[in-house]
C-alpha cells in the first residue's frame, strides 16, 4: 500500500507539473494576446482565442493520461498499451466504467489516477473561467 502512495504522488507531482508549464505557456500566450489585440475582441478573436487554450489544455490532459498509462504498464497490471491508455483516461476523468479493473495491489494507485484528474480539471477550469472573463469582460458577466 506504502509503495502504490508513494508511487501514486510521484506521478502525481510530475503531471502536475506538467500542466502548470501548459498553463503557464498559455497564460505567456494570452499575455501576447493582450498586447496586440484591441481591447475589444471580436467574435472571431473571441473564438480564436478560447478554442486554441481549451486545445491547448486537453494537449496536457492528454500528456498526462499517457504518464498514466505508461505508469500502468511499468507496474504490469496491464500487458498492452491500448488497454493501459483506456483504464488511464477512464481514470483520469473519473468515469471509470469499471469493465477493466486493477488487481487489488494496485486499486489504490489507479484511485490516485482519479484524483489527479480531479486537480487537473479544476486547474483547468479556474484557468478557462479567468480565461473567458478576461476575453468576454467583466462587465458582461454582471
Amino acid at each position: 500500500m506504502l509503495s502504490q502512495l508513494l508511487l501514486g504522488s510521484l506521478i502525481i507531482i510530475l503531471t502536475i507539473a506538467v500542466q502548470v508549464i501548459i498553463l503557464g505557456t498559455l497564460n505567456r500566450f494570452y499575455g501576447y494576446v493582450r498586447k496586440h489585440i484591441r481591447k475589444d475582441y471580436s467574435t472571431v478573436q473571441q473564438i480564436f482565442v478560447v478554442s486554441a487554450s481549451v486545445l491547448w489544455l486537453v494537449l496536457g490532459i492528454t500528456i498526462n493520461t499517457w504518464i498514466w498509462a505508461i505508469s500502468f504498464l511499468m507496474t504490469g497490471e496491464f500487458k498492452d498499451l491500448e488497454e493501459a491508455l483506456y483504464f488511464a483516461i477512464a481514470s483520469f476523468t473519473t468515469l471509470g466504467y469499471g469493465d477493466v479493473l486493477l488487481d487489488q495491489n494496485w486499486r489504490i494507485f489507479g484511485a490516485l489516477s482519479a484524483v489527479n484528474g480531479l486537480i487537473v480539471f479544476g486547474l483547468n477550469t479556474a484557468f478557462l473561467v479567468e480565461l473567458m472573463l478576461s476575453v468576454w469582460g467583466r462587465s458582461r458577466t454582471k
